[in-house]
């Protein structure tokens, strides 16, 4: 088992930045002022850091065959996003969750099994929300927790000759998006189970 703590100094983040601005001087007709207008684009943001603790185990049980690999991250930042904070010029780090993974595994007398669950918490992805097929405004863009399952198992006939078999996303997992609170629901995304049979040879 190993636990480690990390810290990381970031810069230049690319981030989706929005302002409002004046184009060419173009007015408004209704006002006769210039037109303000609602610009999108990607900027570099400020810094940030990261840290966070993972911790890691790994472990056989004997000669049975059978072990585990186990492990958990929790992360942290100076950056994080603020729900309240309704101003489009906030800066908060995307992409950043707990995340933990676990694989059981059977290995013996060439037969293998092997059974991940991937788990990944809520983040920010990103300021903007895809409407439309566009992106639109500053409001952020979040991605719920997930949990994957997969099943692998292979059984070595020959020295040459290994049949396996594939099973992804077992519990029919879907993806999902969410606005700024969680009962704004953007996006959901169903990618099924997917099966691979399979034959391997090696020379």
């Amino acid at each position: 088992a190993a636990l480690n703590y990390f810290m990381k100094d970031v810069t230049n983040f690319i981030v989706q930045g929005t302002q409002r601005q004046t184009i060419n001087n173009v007015i408004d007709p209704t006002t006769g002022q210039p037109a303000i207008y609602t610009v999108s684009q990607r900027v570099n943001g400020p810094d940030a850091t990261v840290d966070g603790f993972e911790f890691a185990w790994q472990h056989v049980f004997g000669d049975s065959g059978f072990g585990f690999n186990a492990n958990i991250t929790i992360v942290d930042t100076n950056r994080p996003y603020d729900r309240n904070d309704i101003s489009q010029s906030g800066f908060a780090v995307t992409g950043l969750a707990d995340s933990a993974n676990f694989v059981g595994f059977y290995d013996k007398n060439d037969f293998e099994v092997r059974v991940a669950a991937n788990w990944r918490d809520e983040y920010l992805l990103q300021f903007g929300q895809n409407q439309n097929n566009s992106e639109f405004g500053a409001e952020p863009t979040f991605v719920n927790s997930s949990l994957q399952i997969d099943v692998t198992t292979s059984y070595q006939l020959t020295e040459q000759l290994n049949v396996f078999f594939e099973a992804l996303n077992v519990t029919n997992e879907t993806l999902s998006t969410h606005g700024r609170y969680d009962n704004q629901l953007l996006d959901v995304f169903a990618y099924g189970r997917r099966y691979t049979l399979g034959v391997r040879f090696r020379m």
